[in-house]
């Protein structure tokens, strides 16, 4: 909150509304206004989505009040006090009060249906990494410092039968994009992976790791936009994206029509993934819509035909239609944040390719 005087209209908003204790204290750049809410509440997956519901009642008191939802955490209520450290300047206790217990509607999910990786064409052919050494590596940085050693790990990978999975990780999971981060050297080296890909020489789980992983690097931008959407809205700005999120964007964006020559000839994992890819650059996906369409109608009625219903949808530009197949998965799918289909000035196509993003990861941990 901006000040005193608005934190403390908020404080008594969200005591009225039944927060057994809400404390305010200046913080950062304004006020913080934290709400306990006392439970109990079912140790199952529908006490967690009341806990969520009430989250984010007080979220949308926050925003009425020109404030905006920062985390949360969950803990025994008698370390509340101790967490909070001193005494805060504005106190409210509402000994016994409860917020309004929401009506929660447990949707069971669909079925899972394992993404085959079978065909598996690899073919003996060397992998292009010409302009590697062209680029200015010592220059750029990741999440451990300077990129100068990059491009090794780059040639690494290029070979499939060498420490792959070992050295994927190191360049995706700690280099280029360490816990969702992207640098200055995440866009130059994104092209080698495409390449590698569109090969053909990696087999097909490898070229459906590197998949994954550029789906991962082209969500960072929604992933930062829905991230800052609430604090945009309440002072007054659009959001913004993470650093470097929108350059590792537009670098995927150049890479997808390449990567989409792939589909007749790749298995359905890496279709799917394919078909997500498509989804969050539809000015280029719209060349498989029809591929993608069928796909989905083959595993309606399972998890990942879900996801790709969704993807069809992205892919033709019908919000209305993106937007019902997104509420449908985070209805089952409670890994995904409600909010994000209601964040504040952001496109339709921003909000349900997150969903589709996150949940295409879990849907192609079960391949065979």
């Amino acid at each position: 909150m901006p000040d005193d005087t608005r934190a403390r209209e908020l404080a008594q908003a969200l005591s009225l509304h039944g927060f057994a204790y809400v404390a305010a204290r200046p913080s950062t750049g304004g006020w913080r206004v934290s709400a306990v809410d006392e439970g109990p509440y079912p140790v199952d997956v529908t006490g967690h989505r009341m806990i969520d519901a009430v989250g984010r009642a007080a979220a949308d008191i926050a925003r009425r009040y020109g404030g905006y939802p920062e985390g949360g955490s969950r803990c025994d209520v008698s370390l509340v006090r101790i967490l909070h450290g001193p005494a805060a300047p504005i106190v409210l206790t509402n000994p016994g009060a409860r917020p309004p217990a929401p009506t929660i509607v447990v949707v069971e999910p669909p079925p899972s249906a394992p993404l085959s990786l079978i065909p598996d064409h690899a073919e003996d052919t060397p992998i292009d990494v010409s302009g590697l050494d062209g680029i200015p590596w010592a220059e750029l940085s990741h999440a451990h410092g300077s990129a100068e050693g990059i491009p090794d790990l780059l040639r690494a990978l290029s070979d499939p039968f060498g420490d792959w999975d070992q050295t994927l990780d190191e360049l995706l999971g700690d280099d280029l994009l360490h816990q969702g981060t992207c640098y200055s050297a995440t866009p130059p080296a994104l092209p080698f992976l495409a390449r590698m890909i569109t090969s053909g020489a990696l087999p097909a789980k490898q070229r459906l790791d590197l998949c994954v992983w550029l789906l991962v690097a082209a969500d960072r931008w929604a992933d930062g936009l829905l991230a800052d959407a609430d604090r945009a809205a309440a002072e007054g700005r659009p959001p913004r994206p993470a650093t470097w999120s929108l350059d590792v964007h537009f670098a995927v964006d150049e890479l997808v029509p390449a990567l989409l020559t792939r589909w007749e000839t790749e298995p359905p994992a890496v279709r799917f993934a394919l078909a997500c890819l498509a989804a969050l650059f539809p000015h280029h996906g719209r060349r498989i819509g029809d591929q993608i369409t069928s796909m989905a109608y083959e595993l309606d009625g399972t998890r990942p035909g879900a996801y790709l219903r969704l993807a069809d949808a992205l892919v033709r530009t019908r919000d209305g239609q993106a937007l019902d197949a997104a509420a449908d998965i985070v209805a089952w799918d409670e890994s995904h944040d409600p909010d994000w289909l209601n964040a504040p000035d952001l496109t339709v196509a921003v909000r349900t390719g997150h969903v589709l993003a996150e949940g295409a990861l879990r849907v192609l941990s079960d391949t065979d």
